[in-house]
């Protein structure tokens, strides 16, 4: 695993700022820790967007160009729950490093799901940006559907709290889009965001020390 220490630092709230050097040692600690423990696991399928239309002014806005896609979940597993819960003992500087490193892990894990998917698309067919539940004005009550549509509790172990929170915690799901529009394709799922004041959104390409 060789994640991207500006992500980690970007997930820390130092938007364009080097990892100090402990934060270094941490993050490097957990990756560790992570690699020899957590084993992740991935499930999804493609189906109907109508499936989930009329739920969100967000999400149908965001799907606009399609009629299908793939919803898909991912997690690190519960291993990486009682790690957390160990470096938050050890020093709660420590677990917050941990925590970005395991969300950096989370989204190149999801990229790596997506483009996996690309040789499964047709010729003039495009996947749009992921969109989980919790996004803009989907409500993340939508994770109950989400869960049940994947059978994820079943076969990947991943359920949900009273609360509607995933469980393990380091575990997300989404949804993209099949486009018949390549300029649809772009990667950077923060441009399409409208939270405009999220500590943790991303600089357009080409910003990020900007």
């Amino acid at each position: 695993m060789n994640l991207d220490q500006r992500e980690i630092a970007r997930y820390l709230g130092a938007h364009g700022v080097p990892l100090w050097p402990q934060a270094q040692a941490w993050a490097a600690d957990c990756q560790r820790e992570l690699e020899g423990t957590v084993t992740p696991r991935t499930l999804g399928r493609r189906l109907s967007l109508s499936l989930f239309q009329g739920e969100s002014r967000d999400l149908d806005h965001h799907l606009r160009h399609c009629t299908e896609g793939f919803l898909y979940a991912v997690t690190l597993g519960a291993e990486t729950d009682r790690l957390l819960r160990r470096w938050s003992v050890q020093s709660m500087a420590k677990a917050a490093v941990g925590q970005a490193v395991c969300a950096v892990w989370l989204d190149e894990l999801s990229a790596d799901y997506c483009a996996g998917l690309l040789p499964q698309l047709g010729a003039g067919e495009y996947l749009t940006p992921a969109f989980s539940p919790g996004y803009g004005d989907w409500d993340l009550r939508a994770q109950e559907k989400v869960l049940a549509l994947l059978q994820a509790p079943k076969r990947i172990g991943l359920t949900l709290t009273g609360s509607g929170m995933l469980v393990p915690e380091k575990s997300i799901t989404a949804l993209v889009g099949i486009s018949d529009r390549q300029e649809e394709s772009c990667g950077q799922k923060c441009m399409r965001c409208q939270k405009k004041d999220c500590p943790f959104r991303c600089a357009p390409a080409g910003q990020e020390n900007g």
